[in-house]
This record gives C-alpha cells, structure tokens and sequence, in this order.
C-alpha cells in the first residue's frame, strides 16, 4: 500500500493518491498495479502527450515524497528482447532523482542478476539549481538470458531538492520505441546487439495536430515555422504560433536571413523535396544574393553527457536537399539562409519555397527578407570568437573550413600539436614536415582573417620526448628538454612570421592532483622563460585562482565563469576567454536559438574577451554517428561531398547568427560613444536611450555560466534574442539619423 503523508500546501493543485489510487503499469497481459511499499507523500497530476491527458505521480523534496516501486513478477521468455517504458520530468531537482532496475528470476523464483537500467543523480551549488528536464519517455531493452522466466522492474525516486514527476509506465514484449530510434543510427543497424547498451528517450510533445488548411490536405503536407529547429523531432506537432502565413526575417545589411521550414505528412508521401521556386525581390528589383538551401538530418544524439548511455532523435545537420519519403505523421525539415549583401537598398524583399511530394500539388510557401539600413561592422580586434581546430589533410577542404569559418564569423583559431622531435642523440630538433603544415595554416588564417594570437596544446611532448606525466618523476634534464622545446617552437614561428604562439601542455588540470601538479610545473616553466606567452584551459574556479598567476590568458569552462573568476583574471591584467562545446546536448543546448545567444548577449554580459567552441570538427568513427564510439563527436560542421566540403549543424547556424548579434551589440556601443560626444541634444538622448535600452537587456541575462545555461533552457522564451536584436535595431537607426546619417 501507499503510505500517505500531510500534503504541503505549496502544491494546491494537486491531490494526494488514495490506497485505492494504485498507480498500474501497462502490459501486453493488462495493467498491472505496482507494489508501492515505501512510498510516501506522493500526489497526482496529468500532462498532456500529443493532445493526450495522462496521469503522473509528483515526488516533490519539500513534502518529503519518496517513489519506491516494484512490479509483480512478470513472465518472459529467453531469448526474446522485453522492454520497459517510463516517462519522466525533473523541475531543480538534487539527489538520487531516478533509479530503474530490472531483476532476472529463474522458474523457481530464484535471483539471476540484476540489471540497472538508468540512474539520474544530480547535485546543485555551483553547477546550477538542479536537474530540470520537460517530459521525456525513456526506452531501454534487454534480450531475456537463457533460465530466466520472470522479471521484476524497481523504479525508484528519492530527490533531496526540487520535484520530480513520473507518467505513464510500460512493459512489453520487443524493444519499443528503442527499435525505432535505433533506425537513426547507422551503428546500431550494423550492430543491432549493441541496443541494449542504450536508453532511448523520447521528448514528449505536449500539443495535438492541428488542423490542415485545404492546400496542404491537397498537398499532403502541413507546414510550419520552426526557427533555430528548436525541438526539431521527426514527430513534432506544430505549435500554434509556428503557423506562421509568411515566413519573415528582419535583418541589417551584412547578415544572413535564416528561415527554417517544417513539413508534416499527412498521409505516407514519396519523393517529398523542396525548391527555391521565386527569388527575394521587392521594389528595389531582385535581391542579389546566393541563397543556399538545406535539408535536416536526423541522427541519434546523446542526451545527458557526452559518455552516457542515453540517446534521441534531433536535426543532427543540414546537409544538400534531395527527395525523400516521409511517412504519415513525420517531419522533415528544411534551412533557407539568404546572405543580404553589404550595401542593398533596405526595404522588403519576398520569395517563395516549393514543397512537394510525388502525386500531389505543390505547397507555396511565401517568405520575406526585410532589410534595414543598418551595416554591421566586423568584430573589434580585441573581441574573440573563435574554435578549436584540427586541421584535415586535405588541402583543399581545409581551405573550405577555414572560409566556412570566416563566412560564420568566427576569427580565431587553437591549435594542437607541437613541432619538435627528439633527435637519436637525445636532442631537441625541429619537425619539419610538421613546420610546412603549419606555414600553410598560417597562411590561411591571415587570408581569413584569423591571424592572432594563437593557443598551442602541446601534450604530444610528454611522448616525443619522453617526458614523464608525473611532475615527481621530472628531472633537471627533463625541465632543460621542455624549456628548449618551447624555446625553439615560439623562435621558429616568429622567424617565419607565424602569429604569436601561446603554449600550454596540460588540459584542464584540475580533473586530477597530478595533473595539476604537472600544470604547475610546467606552467612555471613557460612562465621563467623571456618573452613566452603562457595559457591554460581550465575549469573550476580553484584552478583559476591558482594558475592564473602563471598565464597571459585563460580560457574558462563556461560552468566556471562568473563574475569572479572573470574578475580575478582581468584584475591580474590578462586575456580572459571561455569555451563551451559547439555541438548542443542536454546540459549546453541542442539547437541554434541557445548557441546565438551565448556570443550575442552572454558574451558581453560576462565580461569576457571572447569565447572558443570545442570543436569545429572532432569525430570518433563515423562522423555522421554518435553511437559508433565511446563518445560524441563534436561538430560544428561535418564532412561533405565536394564542391560543398562541409555542412553545418544547426548550432554552426545558431553561433554565426549569435556572432551577428554581438556585431550589433559593438556598434551599438560605437554609437553610443559618438552620441555622447555630439553637442545636439537630440543626439545625446538618442545615445543614452540606447545605452538604458542596452543594459536592460544584458541585465536580463545571467552573468554566470550555470545560470545562463539553466536560463536559456528553462526560463527565457526560445527566441528572446530576436526580441533583442529588433530592439537593438531600432535603437541604431535612431542613433543614425540623429548623427546625421
């Protein structure tokens, strides 16, 4: 039975279960009840699943509530995948916030093993208010082991802070919703056996299908707006305001307008494609401009860390266009960008997109480029965004990545991997083959635009030159080999007029005692020698309080930036940089509206110099595959056929679009500076209306890196930042025109 405890009144709308109210869990024999034994404080909400109301149990911290669930035994047969189904919703919520367990019983009752099917454990402080997660439905699945006849399922939730919800609970013959998602990863075709390494989850859609006008019944295609590919599943259901008439971008010269558009099938389609049927034109003629087409790729996406076990389906890149079938009650979607050149005359600009399927009419879908006369300026030298690179073979796609680069904005680089070798008389001496190479990146990056300063990782030392990886083991020898090593790479590369090198040969140290051991000896090192610039990725606040006195710069995990660590690092007089990953997941972000505001607004709320994204290209196997390896891969761009060589990912999109907004976020400060100095008051107003105007804004965003992050996902609308950016721009039109311009 359930052992019911005094509801807290914060919680009115909700009700306490009564004994009679045992939750079920569903299967193919009929609804079973759980053993509840355990259990206390719990209460019964609904939500909704596609339309459908469903029934949820809420474990809330503060009326001290405890799930602690157990099903009856449940007969299976060996050799037979059995799966477990439960959905699940987290609001801050701290401590052993979810706990699922199979157990494994032979004929006679007797235990066989267990097997521990998810466990979400999550602690607040620094690293932000909790475990907060919408409703997801998570799948994992087992094939039955030989002498097993029954099993048990344990669901437990114990969460110390915050509220957890659990829904709808499931277990059936077959591996569920797993084996669709499975279909996702080419890995897991291959290696079908590996599914059962894997928790799939499904992210459940609160909205019913709305609908169709009689064009699109037509059609057999719905379509609608969905910017950023925000919750860009194959089995979304358009919300009410994505039902957009006409798409529309409002956008200064010097921009990319970017329109995404989602189509539905209403009944099973093939050969669904999109055209570019009308070019943007307005009464200023036809825009000109390339504007490029793509269509979304889904792909299986880890969800809760880079290692984890736990995956779904999201809009993983865009890649060329090209017909496709699509099945009733699926999506696809599809990414206009529409470069607006640098001097156009502002004004409307309307085209028109073609969505058809084999068999039916086409869909007109109208869009719109509005234009202001607003020229964004390049980033200031000193503001940097940048990524960590690593170069490709191929000469001619790493000219590619470098354009692809430069096109999004970005206008640094870091480097990894050092020049030098150990001679057989046990010498430092220069790699040159490995100098060409980088006399060919140099010289890209000053085509590009990204000649700077430039971070060097040179951990390929330690092995090059046999150095030891415990700063105990270091010898006088050893020291003389790492100082000479660093002295003829940073001579070499002035010599040859490479950018300045900055050297580092630990990575993020404070993950273990000996690595910052080795940090401090080796940061020590490149601190003792003239003329060398030191650096460090780092991340926690700690290791920057410590080994910021041997850098030039720093460069923060974003969970580690605040404003005092961005404080302590400019007060010691140096270059303060973060970095974040580029490739969105659960805990920084999965989609372009989240990437575009961490340069655009979190950038210069936070004080620092600039951001670097981890990676612009890092894979482990298969590129296109996150399941193949032991980890993600990091992508802002991924491998592409040529002539295209690379094709972004939906954040690649979302960084260039946030790097757009701190353009205007730096000219609107440019302006202010110019209003201040004018002597007409008109002028002077206008500059102090934009400098409120702008602090209002950045005041909105959280100045640390786990409240941002928590922020963006759960607190701020999706897209906040187009409200910035249209009020930004009405700002520096004012500005303009009382500069007389």
């Amino acid at each position: 039975m359930i052992l019911l405890c005094p509801f807290m009144l914060a919680f009115p709308s909700c009700r306490k279960i009564e004994p009679a109210e045992v939750p079920l869990l569903e299967t193919e024999a009929g609804p079973l009840p759980w053993v509840t034994e355990g259990s206390r404080g719990l209460a019964r909400e609904t939500y909704l699943d596609r339309g459908e109301r469903k029934h949820s149990l809420l474990v809330a911290a503060d009326s001290s509530a405890i799930l602690v669930f157990s099903s009856p035994p449940i007969e299976v047969k060996p050799g037979r995948p059995v799966s477990f189904s439960y959905a699940f919703r987290s609001l801050a919520a701290v401590g052993e916030i979810l706990q699922v367990k199979l157990s494994l019983y032979d004929n006679k009752g007797n235990p066989l093993a267990d097997s521990l099917f998810h466990r979400i454990e999550a602690r607040g402080g620094d690293t932000g208010p909790g475990d907060t997660r919408g409703w997801i439905e998570y799948t994992r699945a087992i094939k039955v082991p030989e002498g097993t006849a029954r099993v048990r399922v344990f669901l437990s939730s114990k969460p110390e802070k915050g509220q957890v919800w659990i829904g709808r609970t499931a277990f059936a013959g077959g591996e569920g919703w797993l084996a669709y998602a499975s279909t996702f990863s080419t890995h897991l075709g291959r290696h079908p056996e590996d599914k059962y390494l894997f928790t799939a989850g499904r992210f459940i859609d609160s909205d019913s299908l709305c609908a169709p006008i009689e064009a699109e019944t037509e059609a057999g295609l719905m379509y609608f707006e969905r910017k950023g590919l925000v919750d860009a599943w194959p089995y979304a259901n358009p919300r009410p305001e994505d039902r957009t008439a006409v798409l529309s971008e409002k956008v200064p010269r010097g921009a990319v307008a970017p329109f995404v558009l989602g189509v539905k099938a209403l009944q099973n389609l093939t050969g669904v494609e999109v055209a570019l049927s009308s070019q943007p034109s307005g009464a200023n003629g036809v825009l000109r401009t390339r504007p490029v087409l793509y269509q979304g790729r889904y792909a299986a996406t880890r969800l809760e860390s880079s290692w984890g076990t736990v995956f779904g389906i999201r809009t993983r890149l865009l890649e060329e266009p090209g017909p496709r079938p699509l099945q009733r009650n699926e999506n696809q979607f599809f990414w206009l960008d529409v470069p607006v050149p640098p001097n156009v005359e502002p004004g409307a600009y309307e085209g028109e997109l073609t969505v058809s399927a084999v068999g039916h009419p086409a869909l007109q879908v109208p869009f719109r480029v509005e234009v202001v006369g607003v020229d964004l300026p390049p980033l200031p030298e000193e503001r940097v965004v940048g990524l960590y690179y690593y170069p490709p073979e191929d000469l001619a796609l790493m000219e590619a990545q470098f354009r692809d680069m430069s096109e999004h904005g970005a206008n640094s680089i870091s480097l990894s991997g050092s020049f030098v070798e150990l001679s057989p008389a046990g010498n430092v001496r220069l790699d040159w083959e490995r100098i060409q190479r980088i006399d060919r990146i140099m010289g890209l990056m000053r085509r590009y635009g990204m000649f700077r300063p430039t971070a060097l990782y040179v951990v390929d030392m330690f092995k090059k030159l046999g150095l030891p990886r415990r700063a105990a083991d270091w010898t006088p020898q050893h020291k003389t080999l790492f100082s000479e090593a660093i002295r003829q790479m940073d001579l070499t590369a002035r010599q040859r007029g490479w950018c300045r090198l900055m050297f580092f040969a630990v990575d993020e140290p404070a993950n273990d005692p000996e690595s910052m051991d080795l940090a401090r000896l080796t940061l020590g090192l490149l601190r003792s020698m003239p003329g060398i610039m030191p650096i460090c990725d780092l991340n926690t606040p700690g290791s920057v309080e410590e080994l910021s006195t041997f850098l030039d710069a720093v460069v923060i995990q974003i969970s580690s930036v605040s404003p005092q660590t961005v404080g302590l690092v400019r007060e010691k007089g140096l270059k303060t940089f973060f970095y974040l990953p580029a490739f969105g997941s659960a805990d920084v972000g999965g989609d372009a509206a989240y990437q575009g505001a961490i340069p655009g607004f979190f950038l210069p709320r936070s004080g620092a110099d600039g951001i670097y994204y981890f990676a612009y290209q890092s894979v482990e196997g298969d590129p296109y595959d996150e399941l193949d390896g032991s980890h993600r891969d990091w992508c802002a761009a991924y491998p592409a056929p040529e002539p295209r060589y690379v094709y972004p990912s939906p954040e690649w999109q979302g960084i260039r679009r946030g790097i757009e907004d701190l353009r205007l976020v730096e000219l609107t400060r440019q302006l202010i500076e110019r209003c201040a100095a004018q002597t007409e008051p008109q002028a002077v107003q206008a500059g102090q209306a934009a400098g409120a105007k702008l602090e209002e804004i950045l005041s909105q965003v959280k100045p640390s890196g786990p409240e941002v992050i928590y922020q963006l996902h759960h607190e701020l609308p999706n897209y906040i930042c187009d409200n910035w950016r249209q009020e930004l721009l009405e700002r520096v039109i004012e500005m303009q025109k009382t500069l007389g311009r």
